[in-house]
């Protein structure tokens, strides 16, 4: 999922604690893969002589540099994952279960291992390469593990040739359900593919079978425990992949859907409690959406962004503009309180989201989105109440500023959104004009230092804005016998 950006959002010293708390968290990982292979390996009563011992060290030793290896993959090539640790948990847990569910299914029959379940839980909630890397690393060390315990066991030669069987089944399975079900929001979609997979599996089971000197016996058993095996592992996926979502807290295109549904706890507020906000928020999420198409960035979590960014005027609702109607309560306040009314909305909408369990990727958006800029309103009120210096800094947001380009594009079409709606007779040239002197204004304040929007991105942010302004505000055709 789209966390690239997440890692620029935590300073220094945070982020040396989230790498330990990282490590700490495979190293446990570790831990509970060896400690589920000893309660096993008990189980068959392979454990209490010395040579079997020696083998289940050589065996802790195997798991310690896969588990090492998988670390330095983190580190090095998805440093983002150390640095959000939920994401992190989640594919150690997927590794955990499924290397779980292998081991002890093995002593039913070896057939019966849900050896791609990893990469089936792994794939809709993070990058392709993380749910192949997270298969990988399940499959190999369910394979170390059914050859100690065959080496332990004494097995025939054919056991081998079924453990290797599967890890092949693993390996290429897990690689094509990871770079075929990542990012779907369509269960439908998922329920198909995951079919075909099955399908493809049993082929690759009956294919092998047919390999001189494998000496398959009794293939049908085989291809029935196969067949449980991948119809288990698609209704597992399938229940376990919300649970994910959930324990976890993580941002998937499905998930982001479901927030931005209007039946969502703090939506259904925003549309009773502030429905000038919702609107307002509904047109941003409009061009949220589009811009971020336009930039390559994710436009499910520009909508929900963009649908979460205001949910702090939910607090005091009648104070905003677009929620009031012929009274305008700043009028007969000070307009130091009135900075503090409006700006706070910024830090009560984190508020709120964290108290609904909004992903951290949505909530930080509301503190982001007005970066540091001025309250201009009331600063230029304050200094036509008094003679004395007035302090700018004291009418402006608090920040941060903007730390991805998500909140960069929320930043600009928020403003945008607003200052369009209050034009008299708009029209591109009009709204070209207003969006260069807004973000021109923007750059010159630093609101964007902090993030890796380029000039381009921009200019094409900008562009995008005019032309979804065209579809939405284009003039009606006037129909004969009334005005339709």
């Amino acid at each position: 999922m789209e966390i690239n950006n997440y890692i620029s959002n935590v300073g220094s010293e945070k982020k040396q604690k989230k790498i330990v708390l990282s490590i700490l968290t495979i190293f446990v990982s570790f831990l509970l893969t060896m400690a589920a292979t000893l309660i096993k390996y008990l189980f068959i009563d392979k454990i209490n002589d010395r040579s079997s011992l020696a083998t289940y060290l050589s065996l802790i030793f195997a798991f310690l540099l896969l588990f090492s290896a998988f670390a330095i993959y983190c580190y090095f090539s998805r440093t983002e994952l150390f640095i959000n640790v939920k994401y992190l948990m989640s594919q150690l847990t997927a590794i955990i279960f499924t290397y779980i569910l292998c081991i002890y299914a093995e002593l039913i029959d070896i057939y019966l291992m849900p050896v791609f379940l990893t990469a089936y839980l792994i794939a809709p909630l993070s990058r392709r390469r993380d749910a192949f890397i997270s298969n990988f690393t399940c499959n190999t060390c369910v394979l170390l593990t059914l050859l100690c315990e065959a080496f332990l066991m004494d097995k025939e030669p054919i056991y081998y040739v079924n453990c290797t069987v599967m890890f092949v089944v693993g390996f290429v399975l897990g690689a094509l359900v990871s770079y075929t079900v990542s990012y779907n929001v369509k269960k439908l979609s998922f329920i198909i593919k995951g079919v075909i997979v099955s399908a493809i599996s049993l082929c690759i089971i009956l294919a092998l079978s047919q390999i001189p000197y494998t000496k398959f016996t009794g293939i049908l058993p085989h291809m029935l425990y196969m067949g449980i095996s991948v119809i288990a592992q698609l209704i597992l996926a399938i229940i376990l992949q919300p649970l994910f979502e959930s324990i976890f807290n993580l941002v998937t295109n499905t998930r982001l859907i479901e927030m931005t549904d209007h039946n969502a706890p703090l939506i259904k507020r925003l549309i009773e409690e502030a429905p000038g906000t919702f609107n307002h928020s509904l047109m941003v999420a409009n061009y949220a959406e589009v811009c971020a198409t336009a930039i390559g960035e994710n436009p499910y979590l520009a909508r929900a962004c963009a649908y979460y960014h205001d949910v702090g005027k939910l607090i005091n609702p009648g104070y905003f503009s677009e929620n009031q109607s012929d009274y305008n309560p700043h009028d007969d306040i000070l307009p130091e309180v009135s900075a503090d009314i409006i700006r706070s909305h910024a830090t009560q909408g984190y508020s709120l989201c964290k108290e609904y369990r909004i992903p951290e990727e949505v909530a930080v958006v509301t503190l982001e989105h007005h970066g540091t800029l001025p309250l201009a309103v009331f600063y230029h009120k304050a200094k036509q109440l008094t003679d004395s210096f007035v302090d700018e800094k004291d009418y402006a947001y608090v920040g941060p500023t903007p730390r991805s380009k998500i909140a960069a594009i929320i930043m600009i079409c928020d403003s945008g959104e607003a200052a369009i709606r209050a034009m008299d007779n708009p029209d591109a040239e009009k709204v070209d004009k207003l969006l260069h002197s807004l973000i021109h204004q923007r750059i010159s304040q630093g609101q964007f230092d902090n993030c890796d929007i380029t000039m381009r991105d921009l200019d094409v942010i900008r562009t995008t804005i005019i032309d979804a302004f065209g579809g939405q505000y284009h003039r009606r055709v006037k129909y004969p016998g009334g005005d339709r």
